[in-house]
């Protein structure tokens, strides 16, 4: 299962070059960022599909979505000076401490909705 970890820490990586390319490909004018766009996103969905291959997909979106949204704010902070300011401190550590509630292991059993 650390494997699918890895993979996954991979192709959020991945998502964050794309991500971050984009920001500074200027509309898809700058070709060297546009390219690093294009290859951060195939390479994210290649990885992303195997990690889903071996985590639980609600596991695997949210720690790609938390981690991904909290990765792309502090690159948009340091690379293109964006603001950042409480709102936004508080917000990211909700989203992280989803992602910690989703991942740990389950201590007690709720009753089972969908069977």
């Amino acid at each position: 299962m650390w494997f699918g970890y890895l993979i996954l820490f991979l192709a959020i990586i991945s998502e964050n070059i794309g991500t971050t390319s984009l920001k500074g490909s200027n509309g898809l004018t700058r070709p060297l960022l546009a390219v690093g766009a294009f290859a951060g996103y195939s390479l994210n969905f290649l990885l992303m599909g195997q990690a889903l291959n071996r985590i639980p997909l609600a596991i695997a979106y949210g720690i790609w979505s938390g981690l991904g949204m909290a990765i792309v704010s502090l690159l948009g902070v340091l690379i293109y000076k964006e603001s950042f300011n409480w709102r936004m401190a508080i917000g990211l550590g909700l989203v992280l401490l989803g992602v910690i509630i989703m991942s740990s292991p389950e201590t007690a059993s709720l009753p089972r909705l969908i069977q």
